[in-house]
């Protein structure tokens, strides 16, 4: 993918995510839903066009992007040796 079109996925991403944080959650980072699209929406099946690209991006829920998340900290969760958990625990506990 050419510099051109990839700056206009990631301002596409951009906006999409500001629309998030106003409608739905605050805390969602472009990495988030960056992450997600990568991760899931085309990991199988990258867009063919800038136009389906952006379509995928406009269509993401902040539902896909907290269950793929989700799905990301488990498997990561599961990598870890009992006193990387331990540690992580400890960081959030109060």
């Amino acid at each position: 993918m050419d510099s051109k079109l990839q700056h206009q996925i990631e301002l596409a991403i951009a906006i999409k995510t500001s629309q998030l944080q106003r409608c739905d959650l605050k805390s969602i980072t472009e990495q988030h839903v960056r992450d997600t699209l990568y991760g899931s929406v085309w990991k199988n099946r990258p867009p063919k066009t800038f136009s389906k690209a952006v379509d995928d991006i406009f269509k993401i829920t902040v539902n896909e992007i907290v269950a793929y998340l989700s799905s990301q900290a488990i498997i990561l969760g599961g990598q870890m040796d009992e006193s990387e958990l331990d540690a992580l625990i400890g960081e959030y506990s109060w």
